[in-house]
């Protein structure tokens, strides 16, 4: 992008955020540009584990009910996008509903098991159960001797990441969503009106801006006057050829996670590093995801690993998203912060920026979200 161009609304982050603001914008008319710094989904939206879950896997109530509201809606849309998106752009997108079983070891993981029974048989729409070790390892053979049952939930669901960031990116641009590279570097205001922004390349005016930059929003601060409580949380994931131990519904522990996706791969993590913005797959992380895996399904001898992946997801100061109008600048939007979740809250939070825009409001009480809290 030389000198100067147009646009009504400008989104910084090309990621799933950023995609789903521009999508759903574009759904209802509106003129949109994505200005990314690398390449579309090419950071921990293309390489998440795409886990969509409402609930939580081996979460807490208290980590998961803040958001509810937010990642039911996410549900929703995941399951319209199901249907739409490959109609759109003829990408299989590989959204699939399947149960997913928190395992319990001892009579500490069974308390907390037996605790996310509790409220999650209560939500509309799932199914939860407790369940004892046997009939845990009827459901995946492959699982532990050790493992004396598990907390049960049906109505959860996952997706391909890869698949459903191009299938977005080839929607968007179909509606004429212009994607252009580069770095936005500040704002251009006048009168004290926002008039548009800077990148690296140029300028573009626009009427509204969307911060989307996921781990990188913080560098937002320097431009925009206030902090930014957001660090990069690293996780890595690692993909295993293992045809004869298929897990076909999602196992955690403690915050780790495997499944046999459609493409055949045994796919496990997960890793909660704070390694600031080094994405590198690390031998480290590989053993540490593997300890876990092997701890949950044991007979792995076969496994032959196929892929790693290492990737920064936005994680707030208090661990919930930030979403709202930035303070004083009512043109101005953030939309960042969804820690590991960022697959799964990502389209609702695309859908809730769109109506900002579009109706200056939302349904959706989003004020407990929004960055004056800090």
């Amino acid at each position: 992008m030389a000198g100067t161009s147009s646009t009504d609304v400008c989104i910084a982050g090309g990621g799933i955020v950023g995609l789903c603001c521009a999508y759903f914008l574009a759904k209802s008319g509106v003129v949109v540009t994505i200005i990314e710094r690398d390449s579309i989904g090419s950071h921990a939206s293309g390489f998440a584990y795409g886990s969509l879950s409402p609930l939580g896997e081996a979460g807490l109530a208290e980590d998961i009910l803040p958001e509810l509201i937010i990642a039911k809606m996410g549900m929703e849309i995941h399951t319209r996008f199901a249907k739409e998106l490959p109609l759109e752009t003829g990408v299989d997108i590989q959204h699939r509903f399947r149960p997913a079983m928190d395992l319990a070891f001892n009579t500490l993981d069974e308390a907390k098991c037996k605790s996310q029974v509790e409220w999650r048989k209560r939500e509309k729409g799932f199914h939860a159960e407790w369940i004892d070790g046997d009939s845990a390892r009827e459901l995946v053979p492959s699982l532990s001797p050790k493992i004396i049952g598990a907390a049960y939930t049906e109505g959860v669901a996952d997706v391909d990441p890869y698949r459903l960031v191009l299938a977005l990116t080839q929607a968007c641009e179909a509606m004429g969503v212009i994607i252009q590279h580069g770095d936005v570097i500040g704002l251009n205001e006048a009168d004290g009106q926002l008039a548009g922004i800077r990148t690296t390349r140029g300028e573009l005016s626009c009427n509204t801006v969307v911060i989307a930059l996921g781990p990188w929003t913080g560098s937002a601060s320097q431009w925009l006057g206030l902090p930014i409580p957001i660090r990069p949380l690293k996780g890595q994931i690692v993909r295993l050829n293992s045809p004869l131990t298929p897990v076909n519904c999602s196992v955690g522990w403690e915050g780790n996670y495997a499944c046999t996706k459609p493409d055949g791969l045994l796919w496990a993590g997960t890793t909660e590093e704070d390694a600031g913005f080094d994405e590198s797959p690390t031998s480290e992380g590989r053993d540490e995801i593997l300890v876990s895996l092997r701890k949950m399904i044991p007979a792995l001898d076969e496994a032959e690993l196929v892929h790693q992946t290492a990737c920064l997801r936005p994680l707030s100061q208090d661990g919930r998203i930030i979403l709202g109008r930035i303070p004083q600048r009512e043109n101005v939007i953030i939309a960042t912060g969804t820690g590991r979740k960022g697959i799964l809250l990502g389209p609702a939070m695309g859908k809730l920026v769109s109506e900002l825009v579009t109706d200056g409001y939302t349904e959706t009480n989003i004020e407990p979200f929004r960055l004056n809290r800090f």
